[in-house]
């Protein structure tokens, strides 16, 4: 017998991989990845050189600041100590003393001249204290011989700089001043002629201002800029000329021009006052902070001169200094690498995955269209071959357990269907008999007819929580008069249904045998025949059931209503009496630990006037969860509502209780039965004799 030759497997065609799929999804990744750790890493790359180079700016703004002192401070020391040298004259002071002496007058002038040929402005002058005389000459010798240029006056505004010296200065002072007689503007250095303690006049020198600013503002470049400024922050030297304040030492504090008020905001303008307040007091030699002037952000540099009692402040652009251009080169190289990365990771992606994975799909769709004959086949020796194989391997079984797969679904099928036909006739006998039961218990209610009869005007607010419930109103009339009760029975749904026919049997029964008459009674009746129809004596302490009841009677002929509660009260009003409430015992009936023969149940008696209003409501409302924090709608909103509503129609007042109902529910569920009774009894009533018995009762 031949043996038969094995079918050959169909061969599969190379095809690659489309730009949709894995493909698509891995590039997609990949691009996302790329722009996510570039962005990251720019991200950080600019973090880290920020604060490099905020370090770098800081401390380069406080050497610069430091150079700056240096170059300021050994010219000015020089002449400053010039001036001193000057004013120290044994020759100067006498003749302060004896200006008019012409010996010591021609002395003195010499001295002077002396001391101008060694100032770095060939400049000198000296006020004579006793006559207010201003002497002067320049470095063009263009005054010699008549040295005395002119006469302070303290009435004149512009010689005020002298006396404002000689009361607030104890030793020397730097004041940059325009001095109109001279026509010059300069950095006068002003030292004080003392004896001992007595001042007898002021000398020294000036440097002129363009020249002092030039040679301060001589090494600022591009994004640095330099000024000075006094103790008080008055601006002494500026780029712009504008910006400086002339003659502060005349100025009250609110005159001067000061470096503040170009500062953003007071915070700004503190944190300067207390760097300087730190540099002048020696705590640190210079200090370095960010602020905004002139609405553009600055490192600021702070050294004190000491010797002169200013500040030089050095301003450092933050924008000139973090200019990110200039690590553009960086961040392209960094930004090209991973552009390389991603490349190279896509190209091995597709080569060694999803070209594979691509002939891999083409067999699994033929497996999913049915045909398990056509077998996968990867060359490729890694993880994707050893899938391959898994995959051939579990198309091979699935073969194998299809069919029977298919027969056992088919029975399962059939199974879940009849379970569902079974489960929906069951849900449907369930819905049946609770529709039925709703019936049975609209029915056992009174009848608007009886309700007619034995009222002048109502309204009933019969809400149970599911079809069914716990709560019913009971009314039965005779010849003699009316009796008319709520009751609210353990339970809800279907168990207080069957609690609700019970009790509507046993108040049948006992109207039937001892009558309406008396409340009381009633109650008390009630109660001995529950315990007895659900056998609370002889179940076990699982099983407790009762109700709550409120009974009104009146007679046709009696003024009076009456009427006994078991923990459901009656609220009356009329136009003169506002809602009052006459609560009932705080017992129940039917429970086991209720004493069977409890007398102590309160007969109260109000008057029947014609507009008084009579109200019975159960727990079920009281207890309503609602609010803003689910609280009961409570005894005392209940109250409230009828007050709001006194006078009003029983349809009105009605209406009114179930939009304060719906209101204070806000969504939230119906937590028990709810009935409310709003009545206003007949104040007599003619009865149909042959009525009387069935169809009243």
């Amino acid at each position: 017998m031949p043996v038969p030759m094995p079918v050959p497997m169909p061969k599969l065609s190379l095809a690659y991989p489309r730009f949709s799929g894995l493909q698509r999804q891995f590039l997609l990744l990949i691009v996302g990845i790329y722009l996510l750790t570039g962005t990251v890493a720019l991200t950080l790359f600019g973090w880290g050189i920020r604060s490099v180079t905020r370090q770098l700016g800081e401390e380069f703004a406080a050497q610069y600041a430091l150079r700056q002192k240096d170059r300021l401070l050994a010219p000015i020391q020089h002449e400053l100590a010039l001036s001193r040298h000057l004013v120290d004259s044994p020759l100067l002071k006498r003749w302060a003393r004896n200006e008019e002496d012409p010996v010591l007058k021609a002395e003195a002038l010499d001295e002077l001249d002396h001391h101008r040929r060694h100032f770095a402005d060939h400049s000198f002058f000296f006020v004579v204290g006793p006559s207010g005389h201003y002497y002067h000459n320049n470095a063009a010798d263009e005054y010699r011989g008549r040295e005395l240029r002119y006469t302070l006056d303290a009435a004149k505004p512009e010689d005020q700089w002298y006396f404002a010296t000689l009361a607030k200065v104890s030793d020397f002072d730097l004041n940059v001043d325009y001095d109109a007689p001279l026509n010059v503007t300069k950095v006068w250095i002003n030292v004080l002629v003392k004896d001992g303690a007595e001042k007898l006049g002021l000398g020294g020198t000036g440097l002129e201002l363009d020249g002092f600013v030039k040679a301060v503002l001589s090494e600022d470049r591009p994004g640095i800029s330099t000024l000075l400024l006094d103790r008080a922050g008055s601006i002494k030297a500026h780029q712009d000329r504008a910006y400086i304040d002339l003659n502060t030492v005349a100025k009250n504090d609110d005159q001067r021009r000061t470096f503040y008020p170009l500062l953003a905001s007071p915070q700004e303008q503190t944190a300067l006052r207390e760097q300087m307040e730190q540099v002048s007091t020696e705590q640190r030699p210079v200090v370095v902070l960010p602020l905004t002037v002139g609405n553009q952000p600055y490192l600021v540099a702070i050294t004190y001169l000491a010797e002169i009692k200013w500040f030089v402040v050095t301003l450092v652009d933050t924008a000139y200094i973090y200019s990110v251009w200039r690590f553009m080169p960086f961040a392209a190289l960094l930004a090209i690498s991973l552009l390389t990365l991603a490349i190279a990771v896509a190209v091995l992606l597709r080569r060694l995955v999803l070209n594979p994975l691509t002939r891999l799909r083409q067999s699994t769709q033929a497996v999913a269209a049915g045909n398990y004959a056509q077998l996968a086949t990867v060359e490729t020796r890694n993880e994707i071959g050893e899938l391959t194989d898994d995959f051939n391997a579990m198309t091979l079984t699935i073969r194998q357990y299809t069919g029977h797969l298919e027969t056992l679904v088919d029975e399962r099928t059939h199974e879940l269907q009849q379970a569902h036909r079974e489960l929906a006739d069951t849900h449907q006998q369930v819905v049946d008999s609770i529709q039925y039961a709703q019936l049975l218990q609209q029915a056992m209610l009174p009848t608007t007819e009886m309700l007619a009869q034995a009222l002048t005007d109502y309204f009933i607010i019969w809400q149970p929580r599911d079809r069914v419930g716990g709560d019913f109103y009971y009314c039965r009339i005779d010849q003699q008069g009316c009796l008319l009760a709520l009751v609210d029975c353990t339970g809800h749904g279907v168990p207080g249904a069957f609690m609700t026919m019970a009790v509507n049997a046993a108040l049948n029964h006992i109207a039937s045998t001892i009558g309406l008459a008396n409340p009381v009674r009633v109650l008390q009746a009630l109660h001995r025949d529950m315990q007895t129809v659900l056998h609370q004596r002889d179940l076990g302490e699982g099983f407790e059931n009762g109700l709550d009841a409120g009974v009104c009677y009146w007679g046709w002929d009696q003024p009076q209503l009456q009427f006994a509660g078991a923990r459901i009260d009656l609220c009356y009003q009329d136009a003169v009496t506002p809602a009052t409430v006459l609560r009932g015992n705080r017992v129940s009936l039917g429970y086991r630990h209720t004493h069977p023969d409890w007398t102590l149940f309160r007969l109260e008696s109000v008057e029947r006037i014609p507009d008084r209003i009579f109200y019975l409501t159960t727990d079920g409302l009281l207890d309503q969860s609602g609010g803003l924090k689910g609280h009961g709608f409570s005894r005392r909103q209940f109250q409230d509502v009828l007050r709001h509503c006194n006078g009003q129609a029983l349809p009105e007042q009605q209406a009114a209780l179930e939009q304060a109902l719906v209101a204070w529910r806000n969504g939230r569920p119906q937590r028990d039965d709810i009935t409310v009774i709003g009545f206003r009894p007949r104040p007599g009533a003619t009865i149909n004799r042959e009525k009387t018995r069935h169809e009243y009762a």
